[in-house]
């Protein structure tokens, strides 16, 4: 019993990191774009290892939006148009619009946590300003970003918003790469992180709630939108 039990960790333990490098190779390496097949033979003998653990790797990223599978066609690296952007946007936003309220209405944020969300925010702005090629500050700055929100909803202590939002953060990402991304824009962006702490630490939900909305729409041209968030 011990040698099956330690052999199924083993093997879940397996495709966890095959999902996890399959992820860094789609959202942030630039080798696969969207609409682009993902063979499963070629990933396999990539990392030395069966199919078997690429397919369920997979899988995973499937739930998470990331890539779609389509019967007798093979697996893909997911798309958006503007109406799937519009709705992963108005997903996030709500939840966690409701993160902020609890961070502000229980006091969950002290100095020590500003402090280092401005940090992030501090390296952000460096990457956006940098002379790097623009894919290679994308990558950057959108990993910065990660870790600056995952920050204030882990602080949240809500562990279902957390997931939710991780996905969501996912999506987002690929919907990134798709569209164009103006360098003014990513700067812009960057910036406003600071106007969302400092509303934070004045416990203003409100504030803060509007400029995490403008920071959500700044990396994307909306092509039907009219009017500022």
């Amino acid at each position: 019993m011990k040698v099956a039990s330690k052999s199924r960790f083993s093997h879940e333990n397996l495709n966890r990191k095959v999902a996890e490098y399959l992820r860094e190779e789609i959202l942030w390496s630039g080798r696969f774009r969207t609409g682009q097949h993902i063979q499963e033979m070629e990933i396999a003998e990539e990392l030395n290892i069966s199919r078997a653990p690429v397919r369920e790797a997979l899988r995973e990223l499937e739930h998470q939006g990331i890539v779609n599978y389509l019967p007798r066609r093979g697996t893909f690296v997911a798309t958006f148009d503007h109406d799937d952007f519009q709705e992963i946007v108005d997903i996030r936003f709500m939840i966690e619009s409701r993160v902020i309220d609890i961070l502000v209405g229980e006091g969950k944020l002290g100095p020590e946590d500003f402090s280092r969300l401005r940090g992030l925010i501090d390296q952000m702005v460096s990457i956006s300003r940098s002379d790097s090629p623009l894919e290679e500050k994308i990558s950057g700055y959108s990993e910065k970003d990660v870790q600056f929100h995952r920050y204030i909803w882990e602080r949240s202590g809500r562990k279902w918003s957390l997931k939710i939002l991780t996905d969501i953060f996912y999506q987002l990402r690929l919907a990134m790469m798709q569209d164009m991304i103006l360098e003014q824009d990513m700067v812009r962006s960057a910036e406003m992180h600071y106007e969302i702490i400092d509303r934070l630490e004045k416990s203003d939900a409100e504030g803060a709630k509007k400029m995490l909305l403008r920071h959500i729409f700044s990396l994307w041209k909306e092509r039907s939108r009219t009017e500022d968030p």
